[in-house]
């Protein structure tokens, strides 16, 4: 009889589901809004705006850095010429223009998402929202709860109240038309359950 070789044992892999973040949800009451989230949207769009202005500008100033360096070696242009401090001036004389770019060197070209992505991406927003839905419902279900046990609590309260009154029968119906003659003791006078 031949021996078997042992089997190596691997645990099973079960995939991780995925898990979506409600601390910044919105699940307050219908009509409720976040204070303030135009300005602190406004305000993340300018800080991005200034991050890729300064990009930009490190950008601009190594590739102008480098150009210096290959029109050294180069011939100068025959449209520009020396000026009085050195730096080149146009023919033109017009020393504010700034030099031109090509529209294709600023605006990069937005490739599309593939449709197995597309897919991937509404479906986690579907589930998203589904757990949202969910979660709000959870919570409108907890405060109705909530609500029905305010409510039996002061039934019961007002039923132990009205058991523990003093009260004082009355027998005789000449002494309800006595009563009924003074507004003060009118008040007074209430039918009740005594046994």
């Amino acid at each position: 009889m031949g021996q078997q070789e042992p089997v190596e044992w691997h645990p099973t892999q079960h995939p991780v589901p995925e898990r979506h973040d409600y601390r910044c949800a919105v699940l307050g009451p219908k009509g409720y809004k976040e204070k303030g989230k135009r300005k602190l949207d406004d305000m993340q769009a300018l800080h991005d705006q200034d991050l890729e202005q300064a990009a930009a500008q490190m950008t601009d100033t190594l590739d102008s850095a480098s150009k210096l360096d290959e029109a050294a070696v180069a011939q100068p242009s025959s449209k520009r010429r020396k000026g009085e401090d050195g730096g080149g001036i146009p023919v033109s004389g017009r020393t504010w223009k700034v030099s031109a770019q090509r529209a294709a060197i600023v605006m990069k070209a937005k490739t599309g998402s593939t449709w197995e992505k597309k897919i991937a991406v509404k479906a986690s927003r579907e589930a998203f929202v589904q757990q949202k839905k969910e979660a709000v419902t959870a919570a409108k279900e907890k405060r109705k709860a909530k609500a029905l046990q305010r409510k039996a609590a002061m039934e019961r309260k007002k039923a132990n109240k009205a058991k523990s009154e003093v009260v004082q029968k009355i027998t005789n119906s000449a002494t309800v038309k006595k009563m009924m003659k003074s507004k003060k003791q009118r008040k007074l006078i209430k039918t009740a359950d005594t046994n």
